[in-house]
């Protein structure tokens, strides 16, 4: 099969050559904490993404499955995942994500995209990877892009947001055939352009991470790591736990696609 297929249905995956992608797989990931409010509710978040028009919707099965015939947004569907380690329910030691999902049952649902963790370092990257083979293989066959959450996890890496480590993780995931990456940027953007740069035809898309302290704070690094030529952003807790979330949305559009500065798209905030 002519990799151009897997091209095209990238593109869908974009808006002006840019990808937006809402996130909300931290209450599988994370737990209740994260959920306050209406925040726990699929409807609600399901309507954010709809409603800011994002280029696709993160979700586990469970969500995708029973909610997401109800809105008119892609969806890139997360098939492994783990619990908490923090929480009395997470086990301990090394990362090993389940999978949770087969790529048949994600094509049924409807995902437009698929979404897997590759914890890079972690005791068990060995199977880790060997379950990415099979779901990266299944996925392409079918004509889904594949995006992958490059993390260096694991008793062994001492420093994972380490540049070295970023860029190690780059390049695995993409000869490993990711056609996305979902990575963290360390703050360092000498480091985030090497990513992108081992990443050769991979997509680089940063990871919106906690909740920033202020809303011009995360623009900042979304018109950072923007310049830096990263393909876009997979965000949750800075759109979905703000007060006005479909502003935050059009503030990243404003910066992203038509290169407005910070103090430009705080005006849909008034701020």
């Amino acid at each position: 099969m002519s990799y151009k297929r897997i091209e095209k249905a990238l593109k869908s995956l974009e808006t002006s050559n840019k990808s937006l992608f809402l996130a909300q797989d931290q209450g599988f990931e994370h737990g209740p904490y994260e959920l306050d409010g209406e925040t726990a509710n699929p409807d609600y978040i399901f309507g954010i993404a709809e409603k800011g028009n994002v280029d696709a919707f993160i979700c586990q099965k469970g969500l995708a499955e029973m909610y997401g015939e109800s809105y008119k947004t892609n969806i890139m569907l997360k098939v492994n995942g783990k619990v908490n380690p923090k929480s009395e329910l997470g086990p301990e030691g090394d990362p090993h994500p389940a999978v949770n999902c087969s790529v048949r049952k994600a094509v049924d649902i409807g995902a437009k995209a698929i979404g897997f963790t590759n914890f890079v370092g972690s005791a068990y990257q060995k199977e880790i990877m060997e379950e990415f083979r099979d779901i990266q293989e299944e996925a392409h066959d079918f004509g889904l892009p594949v995006a992958s959450w490059i993390y260096p996890r694991g008793k062994k890496v001492k420093n994972p947001n380490s540049g070295e480590n970023l860029a190690y993780g780059a390049r695995l995931g993409q000869e490993l055939g990711a056609d996305i990456l979902k990575m963290p940027f360390n703050g360092n953007t000498d480091d985030f352009k090497e990513q992108i740069r081992m990443a050769g035809k991979s997509k680089v898309v940063m990871s919106g991470g906690p909740k920033t302290n202020s809303t011009k704070e995360f623009l900042q690094t979304v018109e950072t790591v923007n310049n830096c030529g990263a393909q876009g952003f997979a965000i949750g807790r800075n759109i979905w736990q703000h007060e006005d979330p479909l502003s935050v949305i059009k503030a990243i559009r404003d910066i992203q696609i038509d290169n407005k500065d910070v103090y430009t798209a705080l005006k849909r905030l008034g701020e």
